[in-house]
Formats: C-alpha cells, sequence, structure tokens
C-alpha cells in the first residue's frame, strides 16, 4: 500500500471509530469492511483497526490486527503492548502475560502495558505486585485517572485505605464523569464505616452510569431499604429493561433481591435473586470437595496429629472462627475484636496457600505421603513462622487475633499441627438460613452459591469434616457457637467465647459495632448494626421456594421434619408449597 494510500486508509478508520462512538455502529462497520478488504499486511492500517475491533469489543479481530504489525516489527514495544492488552481484553491472560513482558524487554516504561500487567496480577489476587505496576504507570502518566484508580484499588486490597482513598478522590477530581472512580470512593468509605458519605458516591455513581450493576449492588448491602424508597426501587426495575453485560445485570439483580427483602416482599425478592444466581452460575463439581476433605482426613488422622504435636509452634495468638459463610463468622470476628487484647485479621488466604505449597496436586496417595514428607520440624516452624508474619500485620501489640476464612475447616489438621495452642471456634447456624442466605449474596470469591443442590452438597461436606476433626481433635478443642443463640443471648455466649480464647471479659465487647476498624466481608453492613434478631429463621419467608434444599439438608433439619410429618406434609418430590404454608401461616 502506498503512503498515500496508507494515509487515507488510516484516515478512514479513524472516522469509523469517531461514527462508533456516536453509536453509528452500522455505518463504522461499513467503513471498516471496505478498508479491511484493501488493507493487506500495512502495519499503520491494521494497528489502527486493531484500535478499531478494541473499541468494538471484537477482541478477536483486534488481536489478528496487532499479530500483522507484531510479526513484522517483532521488538516494536508498542506493538507486543497493543497485543498483550487485547490478549488481556479477550481473556487469554497467560498469553497476554507473555506478550507483556515481551514488550518490557524492549520498553519497561509503557503506561498501558504496565497498567495491564497490574490488572493480570490483580486477577490472580497478587494485589502486591499488581501495585508495583498500577504505581508506575501512574508515575509516568499522572493525569489518566483510569490508571491511578486501579492503583488505588490495589492499595484497597493490601488494607491502605488512607492511601487508597487519597488516590481513589484524587483520581474522581481529574475526571469526576468517571463512574469507576465514584464507585471505588464509595467501597472504600464503606469498608471504614463511612457508609452516609460512601452511599453518596454510589449514588453519583448510579447518576452518571445508570447501568453500574455493583453500585447498586454495595448501595443495596449498606442501607435498609422500605416502601418510603419505592420510586427508586422502581427506577431500578427500569435499569434492567437496557442492555449491559451479565456481571452488571447480575449485580441489579442482587441489589433488588436486598430492596425487597428489606421491604418484606418475599415473592418479588426471590425472583430476582434467582435470576441473580442464573446469570451468575458456572459450572462446579459439587463433588470435588468430599474427595479433597478425603485426601486431608487421610493425612492428618488421631495418630498424625499426635506425631506431629511436639513440632508446632508454641503461640496462642491466632484464632481460628471456621463454618459455612454467612453463619455468624463476621459477628463473631468483631466482638473479639472489640477486646483490648484481641484484634480482627479478616479472611486471611494464608492457610490454604500453606496447605497448597506442602502437599499441591489432587492425587489422593501422592497428597498424604508428599504431606508427610514436607511435614518436618523445620518446615513446621517455617510456616508457623510465616503465617504469624502475616497475621501480625498492624496487629503487633494484640494477644489474640482471628482468621475468619470459614472454609479453614477443611485445614484444622494442619491448623492444629502448626498451632497446638490455637483457639479454633466453630459458628454454626441453621442450615436453611445459612444456605439462603448464601444463595442471596453476590460472592467475589465463592463460585459454588448459585445453585441449591451445589450449595447442599457443599453444607453435606462442611458438616461432616467438622463431626471428623471433633472426633480427632483434643476434646473442647473446638467451641460452637451458634448464631441463634448469640443474637439472643450475646453477653453469656460472649463469655463463652471469651473465655475459650483465654481472655477476660469486658461489657464493652457488646458495642463492636461502635468499632472504626476495617471490615471487608459480605457482612459490612451488618457489622456496623447492634446485635439483632431479624435474620433468625429467616427461610421461613422464602418457604415455599425451598422444598429441594429442605430435602436435601433433611438430615441437618430434625426439628422440621418432625414437624413436617405432624402436619402430612408431602417429602421428597413434592412441591412442598402445602406444608410451608402451613408452616409458616
Amino acid at each position: 500500500m502506498s503512503t498515500l494510500s496508507t494515509n487515507k486508509a488510516v484516515a478512514q478508520i479513524q472516522e469509523a471509530a469517531r461514527l462508533l462512538r456516536k453509536d453509528r455502529q452500522a455505518e463504522a462497520l461499513l467503513i471498516y469492511e471496505e478498508v479491511a478488504d484493501t488493507a493487506g499486511n500495512d502495519i499503520a492500517v491494521n494497528i489502527e483497526m486493531g484500535h478499531f475491533c478494541s473499541q468494538l469489543r471484537a477482541f478477536d479481530q483486534a488481536i489478528e490486527h496487532y499479530a500483522v504489525a507484531v510479526e513484522q516489527e517483532p521488538e516494536n514495544a508498542h506493538f507486543l503492548g497493543f497485543l498483550g492488552v487485547a490478549y488481556r481484553q479477550h481473556g487469554q491472560s497467560e498469553r497476554a502475560l507473555e506478550v507483556l513482558k515481551r514488550a518490557m524487554a524492549f520498553n519497561a516504561d509503557i503506561p498501558i502495558v504496565l497498567d495491564s500487567l497490574g490488572l493480570i496480577y490483580a486477577s490472580r489476587n497478587d494485589p502486591a505486585q499488581a501495585r508495583a505496576y498500577f504505581e508506575r504507570a501512574t508515575q509516568l502518566k499522572p493525569g489518566e485517572a483510569s490508571f491511578r484508580i486501579n492503583y488505588a484499588m490495589s492499595l484497597k486490597q493490601l488494607d491502605e485505605h488512607d492511601e487508597a482513598l487519597r488516590q481513589a478522590l484524587k483520581a474522581v477530581k481529574q475526571d469526576p464523569l468517571n463512574p469507576n472512580g465514584h464507585y471505588l470512593v464509595g467501597a472504600i468509605l464503606t469498608e471504614s464505616g463511612r457508609t452516609d458519605e460512601a452511599i453518596r458516591h454510589f449514588q453519583r455513581t448510579i447518576r452518571d452510569q445508570k447501568t453500574f450493576g455493583g453500585a447498586y449492588d454495595l448501595l443495596a448491602r449498606i442501607r435498609k431499604f422500605t416502601p418510603a424508597d419505592t420510586s427508586f426501587i422502581e427506577k431500578t426495575e427500569k435499569v434492567l429493561k437496557a442492555g449491559m453485560p451479565p456481571d452488571q445485570r447480575y449485580a441489579v439483580h442482587y441489589a433488588l433481591g436486598k430492596m425487597y427483602d428489606d421491604c418484606r416482599e418475599w415473592d418479588k425478592a426471590f425472583e430476582h435473586f434467582r435470576q441473580a444466581n442464573l446469570l451468575q452460575k458456572k459450572p462446579f463439581d459439587g463433588d470435588a470437595e468430599a474427595k479433597r476433605f478425603r485426601k486431608t482426613k487421610k493425612a492428618f488422622d488421631a495418630a498424625a496429629l499426635e506425631r506431629y504435636r511436639a513440632f508446632g509452634h508454641p503461640s496462642a495468638q491466632p484464632v481460628f472462627i471456621v463454618g459455612m459463610p454467612r453463619s455468624g463468622t463476621t459477628l463473631i470476628e468483631q466482638m473479639i475484636a472489640s477486646h483490648p487484647r484481641g484484634a480482627g485479621g479478616d479472611e486471611l488466604p494464608e492457610m490454604p496457600r500453606i496447605a497448597n505449597l506442602l502437599a499441591p496436586g489432587d492425587d489422593l496417595r501422592r497428597y498424604v505421603s508428599t504431606m508427610h514428607a514436607n511435614l518436618t520440624p523445620e518446615n513446621i516452624k517455617r510456616y508457623a513462622e510465616q503465617y504469624l508474619g502475616v497475621l501480625r500485620r498492624g496487629r503487633e501489640g494484640a494477644d489474640r487475633i482471628v482468621d475468619k476464612l470459614p472454609g479453614n475447616y477443611f485445614f484444622l489438621g494442619l491448623i492444629s499441627v502448626l498451632f497446638p495452642n490455637t483457639t479454633i471456634i466453630h459458628a454454626v447456624r441453621h442450615p436453611l438460613d445459612t444456605c439462603l442466605s448464601c444463595y442471596f449474596q453476590n460472592f467475589a470469591e465463592v463460585q459454588w452459591a448459585n445453585d441449591f443442590k451445589v450449595i447442599a452438597k457443599i453444607y453435606r461436606g462442611y458438616r461432616e469434616a467438622m463431626a471428623y476433626w471433633e472426633r480427632v481433635l483434643p476434646e473442647g478443642k473446638i467451641l460452637e457457637v451458634r448464631y441463634e443463640r448469640m443474637v439472643e443471648d450475646p453477653e453469656n455466649e460472649g463469655r463463652r467465647m471469651i473465655e475459650h480464647c483465654g481472655l477476660e471479659w469486658d461489657s464493652n465487647l457488646l458495642q463492636f459495632h461502635r468499632q472504626e476498624r476495617v471490615v471487608k466481608t459480605a457482612s459490612v453492613w451488618q457489622v456496623r448494626q447492634p446485635i439483632y434478631r431479624s435474620s433468625r429463621m429467616r427461610w421461613k419467608n422464602y418457604a415455599p421456594y425451598l422444598a429441594e434444599l429442605a430435602d436435601a439438608l433433611s438430615d441437618y433439619l430434625p426439628e422440621e421434619r418432625r414437624e413436617l410429618k405432624d402436619l402430612g406434609i408431602p417429602q421428597a418430590g413434592g412441591s412442598g408449597m402445602a406444608w410451608l404454608k402451613r408452616l409458616t401461616g
């Protein structure tokens, strides 16, 4: 292609991109197709067509165009950067990482390359590495609000909330029309307990971008809705008629479910939660968890636990709260963290990470032998000290520090080996309330909470795991704390719990909701409230929809089974409508 032809083709594609920004997609595509027929291997034209396809979110075609340029200039860092970004946007993070690293080898200071690398590491739950890339991108291009927003997000994930808020507010000032900035400011303020300020930023996000589902979801989580909010709820319903990606749509459904639940409109609430879960649902092997626990059980039988006991770290500082999500773990953590000698560490990913380092892989026989081979006295001490280093970060003065990752029930054997003097608290809530609350929650990490059948399998596996640990760990090692008793009699239950932690009672613990500590949890609104009873037996509000779940959990519902039998309630296979209406009045 001649220089004149190249310049003309580039101008045409740039015009197509302008039309696309004005929502004149059909005209833009006609121009693109005309140029694509004659572009051949022209580098400049293919780069512009790659940009156009990226703007169109046709990332597979963008990759093809950028690849043409890279093939001809394989050491051009900018071309490699464009290609790497397109791979990331297309969901091919491994390929993106490879190409972006190649770009870095030729030029380590291209902001968009650094930002994309940060996004990849952030998606891999490595905020420290992500932060380094985002910070450098922001230094190189300080006026780019989107880079600063990503930098602020990584700081938030690293619990550097003051600096995260400063950077996010600066991004909002730089680009007040960017809804991501206001949303992030709202999220940081939410975790810091500054709810009223957070609400204003979520409202601003929604005003600037009506289809920003995450803003509706967080707004619904941090305040109580009443019939007085009917106008806003109706406007939110209308948002669903607009086009938006599935992740934004299901967030709006979760928000509406919460709003209607607050307003006691149970049928409308359940339908929105059902739609949210259908949109979010991904394939998940519900039996894999049981297989996963079998290898843990094999590795940590009573004999092994006794054999390793002498090698553990003497620290009594860690307090592990385990159970199902939504079972009261945050309530328990808040009470302990309110103690003058206590602190909350939130949900730390360290114990699963250590378990995987000691014995990676899924093969049962190899897992057990590898675990035992690696559990040397030296490794036990090393990993215990690594864990304590993370647990104590920013909490050095506390005698007891809580790790409330619910799924640590998988690792109670390893935990007992590393820390024989640790405190273990098992948070228990009514099975139907627990599972229903999981179904209603828009989790960021949990992959199994979108289907009652899978939720029931997870619940049964968890109960079987806890029954095993009760048998093989020393008697009294695990304290069971029931959510229902905690909300009915918080002082007596709190005294039991605090005594189990080896601490003295302090009446201020009942005012845990007044703490100003940062809280990163799905229960972020609840922990700012005094203890309330409205979540007890919540499942009865949704009884007509729970026959399948109740059937799957029947072994754990003895009282309900007797009540249903007395009422002549149909068992498995029936709709459950009649008995549930009688049961709930």
